[in-house]
């Protein structure tokens, strides 16, 4: 008796651990503009509901600034507080960190 209990409960259990997935990690950039942060939301995400969504959930220190239809993303400057919830959420793919780039040329000479 005590084993067909223990295994119903087991097998409604799982299911729902197995749901739980371990926060996303920020990839960092070398030249980090602070607090801005770029988001990929997951490709079965609708992007046209995708940063509207997220727009309504995060506090009033924090801003969407960017869409794109070109990715299912967007980006922002986020609190601390704010880019936990997102590194939570279940429609997340990625988040990193807005940065600096630079561009470099490089001459190729034809002979």
């Amino acid at each position: 008796m005590f084993s067909k209990q223990l295994i119903t409960v087991i097998l409604w259990v799982l299911p729902a651990l197995a749901a739980l997935s371990p926060p996303v990690l920020v990839r960092r950039n070398q030249n980090p503009v602070p607090g801005r942060y770029i988001v990929t939301l997951k490709d079965d995400v609708d992007d046209v509901v995708g940063a509207s969504s997220f727009a309504n959930k995060i506090s009033r220190r924090s801003t969407i600034t960017h869409e794109w239809d070109i990715i299912n993303g967007f980006a922002g400057n986020f609190t601390d507080a704010d880019l936990e919830f997102l590194r939570t959420h279940p429609n997340v793919a990625s988040i990193e960190e807005d940065g600096y780039f630079r561009a470099q040329s490089t001459q190729i000479t034809i002979q």
